[in-house]
């Protein structure tokens, strides 16, 4: 099928879906079906024709209502797709997404046939994240992020390829398990891919087809909702088109699937997995193929942001150097002359010359002098043409053929609108094979019909003519350079030297890092706009002046030592204090000298790359496994613990009717099953904690909370000569009773804690608006503002290691779940009040 035919097809509004899932349309009030496919009725044994109009109530499990009902699903953007979990339906297991299309909504359903854990995802990409930082290439990160899909995946070949400028596609990293042949290398042409299908990879990053033999659904709307196709585009179910399905079974492969790789807005790549039978790689492994892929894209960025400006710092101490030596000769022309060997390293050719009125200077490897002189006078019939740039001059000059050798690449400029003179810079022909996915001219063939190509073996084409092309950085210096030429004069020296400077502050005040620059002894000589924006100011030494957190200023001061000494690059992650509030920011730090003319070290240029967001999504996922495993240990433990405090309250009671009279010996095992209770309480708690699933919130009254908690904790207070207050006892609320106490619990423990032998806690309750409120004061030390900023972090604890820090953490999350509201109020040297308010129905 043609290229032009491809674009023609209407992928975004099939009209149908693929067979793995079912797909209904609702409303602009997610209230009433207005659309399903047709297969709806193989999966929820009701007809399709009966399911339209009817309201989703009567059609969806509770389960699955609830999370279409959740707070905030209305407020998404298009072009959001959310996860709403995964529900048995039918007998059947299914993840369900949603996702807006125009004024309705899209409820997918995708059949599965295993749960994936989450944390095992998260354990997934923790561990991938750990190694992103040990990879420092285009190559490395593209056979890393192909590995770990493959590893996820588990289908027989994962290839990643990237684009060039024509839209080719050449497969940079593969991985197999052999079942498939390998097209490692080999190149796809563009028409594989239609401009259409690359503006939806950008949109929809990921898809997946399980059975390439699959019979479309259609799907069906109501009368009244026919005039407005349905947009599938970020539909997961979304039917692709026959071509596609066909090219997929030419390729040997039943089910693919292939997430995008996007850098800087732009369609970089895809990762291709093909499988040789049907295949359904499940939601959640998607999304975490996809999360990677972003990642890797983003490192993909940031490697080309530190490269082109590593080679723009180049570009302009480059230029810098011969125009220094150019506004200190009185002919600047003989200036450049004696600087030829300079002026090759402007773009990085392999040779240049100079023409100036007729005169022509060579340097490096260029063509004769008279084929260069021919090569200006073809430039003199284009008068309007300043610059001219081509990786393949025998496309433009027909007998370049000639010297294709040294020159099949040419980049010229116009340096004089009077005279005839230009710098020509050259670039030899780079001979190279070029092993194609198919013989392109049978490509081209078969495009012509209305089939896919069916040619995939390896062809290899020897290319000749063309040189390594010429970046936009390298076009971009020459510009440059051509400007500062035009301008320079003796008298206008030092202003083309301002204007040279004045275009690479412009360029580092573009550039989203923190740029700067500084001499051997760290003092800063110049900073651009993202610096000051941070509040980092632009004097003294960069790691001075309250900038660097203090524990990692003085590691920045010794390798910085190090790298000056041994003239290498610095390079270390610190903490940078930003702005008005002094936040402490994740940075990575790099530094590379500059030198002048002569080969000596002028200074150093900095950038820093903000690492902040990815530190907390790692310190996230790390928090995640512990709070799981410390839940894990918590319910065993005390499991173990509840059996001995069964039989020793046994055993107590025994040793009761052993004991005659009222004497002491009565008292301490009085005591002792007091204390008993209070530990069993406690274990209870814990192990209600960890079935809190099973509980059902019912009405009582505040007194059932305050009753047990002063049970539980009557040794504790009476310990502590605790003066302590209760009101409010009869206040009604709604709620599980049994994680309110644990709750009361936790605040009344922390008050008791907090005031000192002899102080004073009270707890009351009262009707608050449509619900009521619960106030645990104390007396005590009361907590500083950076104190109460962390109380409620996991882990985190005010009583050092007294504490685990879990208990208001928990806290806070069963008040949460209660849909209330704990807030803390405290001074120091007055005491603490913590205010638990809950809704009259959750």
């Amino acid at each position: 099928m043609s290229t032009v035919a491809c674009e023609d097809e209407p992928i975004r509004i099939p009209g149908s879906i693929q067979r793995h899932g079912f797909l209904l349309l609702l409303d602009e009030g997610a209230k009433l079906v207005v659309g399903a496919s047709e297969n709806v009725e193989e999966m929820l044994g009701v007809p399709w024709k009966l399911i339209l109009g009817t309201p989703v109530e009567t059609i969806l499990e509770r389960e699955v209502l609830a999370a279409l009902r959740a707070p905030g699903l209305d407020e998404e953007q298009l072009g959001t797709v959310t996860y709403l979990g995964s529900f048995p339906v039918r007998h059947e297991l299914y993840s369900v997404v949603t996702h807006r299309t125009g004024t309705r909504r899209a409820l997918e359903f995708e059949r599965i046939d295993r749960l994936v854990r989450p944390e095992l995802m998260n354990v997934v990409i923790t561990n991938f994240v750990g190694q992103l930082s040990k990879l420092k290439t285009e190559d490395e990160l593209c056979r890393a992020i192909t590995k770990q899909v493959l590893d996820l995946t588990g289908v027989n070949r994962v290839m990643l390829y990237s684009f060039n400028e024509a839209g080719h596609g050449t497969v940079m990293a593969e991985e197999s398990d052999g079942t498939l042949p390998s097209y490692l290398g080999l190149r796809f042409p563009d028409g594989d891919i239609p401009q259409q299908a690359r503006d939806l990879y950008l949109l929809n990053t990921v898809r997946i087809i399980p059975d390439s033999s699959y019979i479309p659904s259609p799907l069906h709307v109501l009368s009244s909702e026919a005039g407005t196709p349905v947009d599938l585009s970020m539909a997961l179910l979304r039917s692709v088109s026959p071509i596609h399905l066909q090219y997929m079974q030419n390729m040997g492969t039943a089910a693919s699937m292939s997430i995008s790789i996007v850098c800087e807005g732009k369609l970089w790549g895809l990762i291709s997995c093909h499988h040789a039978s049907p295949r359904v790689v499940p939601y959640l492994v998607r999304s975490a193929c996809d999360l990677l892929t972003k990642l890797v894209g983003t490192l993909l960025t940031g490697l080309r942001t530190t490269d082109r400006l590593v080679k723009m710092v180049h570009f302009h101490a480059v230029q810098r150097r011969i125009l220094t030596q150019m506004a200190a000769e009185n002919d600047y022309v003989a200036a450049m002359q004696a600087q030829m060997t300079s002026m090759v390293e402007v773009t990085d050719a392999s040779g240049v010359a100079l023409i100036v009125d007729g005169v022509c200077e060579l340097a490096g490897d260029t063509p004769a002098m008279g084929d260069v002189l021919r090569l200006a006078e073809w430039m003199n019939r284009e008068p309007e043409m300043e610059l001219y740039s081509s990786r393949e001059l025998g496309l433009a000059v027909e007998w370049a053929e000639a010297i294709q050798g040294v020159a099949s690449g040419m980049l010229a400029i116009r340096i004089s609108t009077v005279k005839q003179s230009y710098v020509i810079w050259f670039r030899p022909e780079l001979v190279r094979a070029v092993s194609w996915a198919g013989e392109p001219l049978k490509i081209e063939q078969e495009e012509r019909g209305l089939e896919p190509r069916t040619s995939f073996k390896a062809w290899k084409v020897l290319v000749r003519g063309q040189s390594e092309p010429w970046s936009d950085m390298e076009i971009e210096s020459a510009r440059e350079f051509r400007a500062a030429v035009m301008t320079i004069s003796l008298k206008r020296a030092e202003e083309a030297a301002e204007l040279s400077e004045s275009r690479f502050k412009q360029l580092t005040h573009a550039l989203p890092n923190l740029v700067w620059t500084t001499n051997d002894d760290g003092l800063l000589n110049y900073v651009n706009e993202r610096w000051r924006d941070q509040g980092l100011g632009d004097e003294g030494r960069w790691f001075d002046q309250g900038r660097v957190f203090e524990e990692d200023r003085e590691r920045c001061m010794e390798l910085w030592a190090v790298a000056v000494r041994e003239g290498t690059a610095f390079e270390a992650e610190v903490r940078l204090l930003c702005g008005t509030d002094r936040v402490e920011r994740w940075n990575l730090v790099r530094a590379a000298p500059f030198v002048r003319a002569n080969g000596m070290r002028a200074g150093w240029v900095g950038t820093c790359t903000d690492l902040t967001d990815r530190h907390e999504r790692e310190l996230a996922l790390k928090l995640t496994e512990k709070l799981a495993l410390t839940g894990r240990m918590t319910s065993v433990i005390a499991h173990e613990i509840n059996n001995p405090l069964e039989a020793i309250t046994n055993l107590l009671y025994l040793l009761r009717d052993e004991v005659d009279g009222d004497g002491p010996a009565k008292s301490y095992i009085a005591m002792a099953e007091s204390e008993l209770q209070r530990i069993s309480g406690i274990t209870k708690q814990t192990l209600r904690w960890s079935r809190d699933g099973t509980q059902k919130a019912e009405h009582g009254t505040a007194a059932m909370l305050f009753d047990d908690v002063l049970r539980l904790l009557a040794g504790k207070i009476r310990n502590r000569e605790v003066t302590l207050t209760v009101s409010g006892g009869g206040t009604p609320l709604f709620g599980v009773i049994s994680q309110l106490q644990q709750v009361l619990a936790n605040l009344v423990s922390n008050a008791v804690d907090a005031v000192p032998v002899g102080g004073r806690v009270w707890i009351s309750a009262k009707a608050s608006g449509s619900g009521m409120e619960v106030e645990v004061g104390d007396t005590g030390l009361g907590m500083t503002e950076e104190m109460l900023r962390k109380i409620f972090q996991p882990f985190y604890s005010t009583k050092g290691d007294l504490g685990n820090g879990l208990g208001l953490y928990i806290s806070q999350e069963i008040v949460e779940r209660h849909g209330g509201q704990l807030t803390v109020v405290s001074e120091v040297g007055v005491g603490t009040r913590v205010r638990v308010g809950l809704p009259e129905r959750t």
